[in-house]
C-alpha cells in the first residue's frame, strides 16, 4: 500500500454493466422480436457480437482484449477472406446492457481496425 492508502480511502468502483447512453434503434428492434418469440428477458441470455478484420491478427488481438473484459471469442476465416472474430457474453439483454456492449465491441474495433457487424441472441425460455 503507498502513503495515499493511508489517508485517502480507495474505493474499488467496478464498471457499469450498463450504459447510460441512449440505444440503438437496432438493439430495440432485436429485443422485440426476442420477446415477440417468447424470450424470457429478465433471464442472461448468451449474446454473440459479431466483429469483421482484414487481418488475422488483427482479430486475434481484438478477442484478446474482449476475452480479459470476460467475453468468450472464437475468430475463424470467412469466404471472402476477412477475419471473424465471435464474442460471447452472458447479460440479461436489457437495452442499456446491449449498449455498453455495443460500446465496448466498437472501441475494440476501432482499435484494431475492423467493424462491428452486430449482435444475436437465441430464444432463452
Amino acid at each position: 500500500m503507498d502513503w495515499r492508502g493511508i489517508f485517502f480511502p480507495r474505493i474499488n468502483r467496478k464498471p457499469p454493466r450498463e450504459s447510460r447512453n441512449p440505444p440503438n434503434e437496432q438493439d430495440l428492434e432485436r429485443i422485440e422480436e426476442l420477446r415477440e418469440q417468447g424470450s424470457r428477458l429478465n433471464l442472461p441470455h448468451p449474446v454473440r457480437a459479431f466483429l469483421v478484420f482484414d487481418a488475422e491478427r488483427s482479430a486475434r488481438g481484438a478477442g484478446d482484449l474482449l476475452g480479459k473484459e470476460g467475453f468468450g471469442c472464437t475468430v475463424r476465416s470467412a469466404p471472402d477472406g476477412s477475419w471473424v472474430l465471435t464474442a460471447i457474453a452472458h447479460v440479461v439483454p436489457t437495452p442499456g446492457a446491449l449498449t455498453k456492449l455495443r460500446e465496448q465491441c466498437e472501441a475494440v474495433t476501432a482499435a484494431h481496425g475492423g467493424a462491428y457487424r452486430g449482435w444475436d441472441a437465441p430464444v432463452v425460455y
